[in-house]
Order: structure tokens, then sequence, then C-alpha cells
């Protein structure tokens, strides 16, 4: 067991933790609300309990783990540290450490959410063989993991490839990170529901949004085209400049499916550079979206 690994995901609306064995098979898995209005430390004690209890449970102990990974909304790897994720009530916070601490395990690491994602893409999804891939996910935020010529995009300063703040209609929606019009207003689970909300004036669920989409509302069905035509555009702006094999769509918003995708594809075709219209793949994630993520934060430290 020494090469399993503790996986964390952490979500603007839930985070997911689990027990990764080195093939990438996942032993056992939680899911809990972030809350993280209830403040950092809260979430690290709520979090912890949680990994020790799935570790009692299977009978584990810390010394048989190969580490701890994490992946979170703008999340540093150099620093370790999570940096006013504009979906969580946190300004600056020390998360490597503070789970240092918290878990008493040395070897902890963090990257990007959608950074971790890319690692299981690449690793073990439906990206295993390309070394030109943008994983896009589209939760309560969006967030990007670029990987060109088989390595991570990070930056100069850790956190590169925040795609989910492309600009795709100026003066637009107000985003959580303070900007206006960015794309992670239009085509994350917040931009589907502001859209239906625009449409039907009234609230629903994205739980609602995707049973009335599956069951063929006409609304639901413009709604859910639009979202695809947001997407795109800012696809076709990432696709521009990176030319990736092929684009891995994961997150609440990915799971409305097949049609969804197709929708996606013939906007990125029709809004996309000339040369650049056919050399990229959209693919559905083919790992879960309860697990896709954790698969890549643990494969940080396996």
């Amino acid at each position: 067991m020494k090469q399993s690994a503790i996986g964390i995901d952490i979500g603007g609306t839930n985070s997911k933790v689990g027990l990764v064995d080195e093939t990438g098979k996942l032993l056992c898995f939680e899911k809990f609300p972030t809350d993280s209005q209830s403040g950092f430390e809260d979430f690290v004690r709520r979090m912890s309990t949680n990994i020790n209890k799935l570790l009692t449970k299977h009978n584990i102990s810390k010394t048989a783990l190969s580490g701890v990974g994490i992946g979170a909304p703008n999340g540093n790897a150099q620093a370790g540290t999570i940096e006013s994720p504009p979906n969580l009530s946190w300004d600056v916070v020390p998360i490597v450490k503070a789970f240092q601490q918290a878990l008493e395990i040395d070897n902890i690491k963090l990257d990007n959410d959608a950074n971790v994602a890319a690692l299981g893409e690449g690793r073990w999804g439906v990206a295993k063989d390309s070394s030109n891939f943008i994983v896009v996910t589209l939760g309560t935020g969006i967030g990007t993991g670029i990987v060109a010529n088989g390595e991570l995009i990070r930056g100069s300063h850790g956190m590169a490839a925040e795609g989910g703040h492309l600009v795709i209609r100026p003066g637009g929606r107000p985003c959580n990170c303070g900007g206006m019009g960015h794309l992670e207003c239009y085509a994350s689970v917040r931009g589907i529901k502001t859209t239906t909300f625009i449409q039907l004036e009234k609230e629903l669920s994205f739980h609602e949004i995707s049973e009335l989409y599956h069951a063929g509302d006409e609304t639901m069905l413009q709604v859910v085209k639009k979202t695809a035509n947001f997407l795109a555009i800012g696809l076709a702006q990432m696709g521009t400049i990176f030319a990736p094999d092929m684009f891995v769509l994961a997150g609440g918003v990915a799971t409305l499916g097949e049609q969804f995708r197709s929708w996606t594809e013939q906007a990125y075709i029709e809004n996309t550079y000339r040369p650049f219209k056919h050399i990229s793949k959209l693919e559905l994630s083919r790992i879960s979206t309860a697990e896709g993520a954790v698969l890549g934060a643990a494969s940080l430290v396996i």
C-alpha cells in the first residue's frame, strides 16, 4: 500500500476526498459541503476528520501513504497557498502547511484544481495518449489545465492558465473575481443558472435545469445551446493560442452530455481561426465528475 495516496479536490460548492492506489483505482471516497464561509480553519478541521475516518475504516496507517495531493481553485503550487479564490470566502491561506500540521504528514502537494484534473486525464483518462491538451472544468466556476508538449503550464508565479477569466463579453456579467464578462460568468454552473433566470425569471438549481434539458424542455434546450456557444467562444481563444490535440470537458456542466459537446464543437469550429478549425477534438471526460480531480490530486504524490 506504500504507493497509495490521498487526493483532495476543493470546490466552490463541494469538496471531495479519496484514497487512490498506484493504478488509479479509487479505494474509497467522500464528499461534503465546502462551506467556506465557516472559515478556513473549520474547513481544515472537517477535511482532516474525514481523512482520518477513511484511513481508520480501511485500516490504513499514515505511514503507508505516499502523501496527500490537493487540487484547489487559485492553488499556487510554488507557494503552497490558495490565493483569493473567487468562489471561496478565503483570502490567502497556507493550505499545505495547515494540512501538514493537522494530519501530521509531511509530503503534501498542492496545485490548481484544473491542473490536477489535467494530470488525472493525462494519466488515467481520455487524454492519456496526448501530449497537448486542455482540460476545462465546468463547475461552480471554470478552471483550465493546459498541457503543452507533455508539461503543465504554470507560468512565472505558479498560477497560469486561468481560462475561466477570459473576457468573452466586454462589460458583461459581473464575475466573483471583480471582473466583467468572463467566460466563467456564462458557461459554468453559476453561468447556466443565470442564463436560465434571464429566460424564465425564476431560479432553478442545476439539477432541475439538467432534468428539464434531458426531458426535452424547449426553453432548457435553448439555454444549454446558448451555454455551448458561450463556452465555444472561450475555447476558440484558447485553441488559437495553444492548438491542442483536444479539449476535455469535465465537471458539472459537462454532465449535460453528448448533445452539449456536439453543440460546443460546432460553435467552436465556427469561431476558431481558419487554419485551426479542425485540429482540436472536443471530448467529454470519461472519469466521473466525482473521481476525476481526486485522481489527479493523488497523482501529485503517487
